[in-house]
């Protein structure tokens, strides 16, 4: 049975993970990239607060040489979010691909948390 990938969900912001949501936004794919909520916020703390390090990482990923990017407009097929408000867009997803530290507890956790919420049949994959 064939499957299409129409929209992708990449949890973990870092070099590999924005690069890779990069990737489906260069193969024309929506893309949901998440990460975690920045330590020690104050409560009442906003989205761009709360969603600090996710874009951080797609900025960078928008400036990084050479080009993760096919052309700069296509960043705009990624939507971004934090662990914490917009996990449950795993749901939307027809691929799960998890980009976390190389801590085994902490994919454990994550991938846990994923599992309760995305969609049947969505392909889940780790990057390790």
């Amino acid at each position: 049975m064939k499957r299409r990938i129409e929209k992708a969900v990449v949890p973990g912001a870092g070099t590999m993970g924005s690069r890779i949501a990069a990737h489906f936004a260069n193969a024309g794919l929506p893309c949901v990239l998440l990460d975690i909520v920045p330590p020690g916020l104050p409560p009442g703390a906003t989205g761009a607060e709360r969603n600090k390090i996710v874009r951080a990482g797609l900025e960078a990923a928008k400036k990084s040489k050479p080009a993760a990017f096919f052309a700069a407009g296509l960043a705009e097929r990624i939507a971004v979010g934090n662990f914490e408000d917009d996990l449950a867009r795993c749901a939307e997803a027809d691929w799960i691909i998890e980009v976390v530290a190389e801590n085994l507890e902490i994919k454990r956790k994550l991938l846990s948390r994923v599992a309760e919420v995305r969609k049947p049949g969505a392909n889940v994959t780790t990057n390790t």
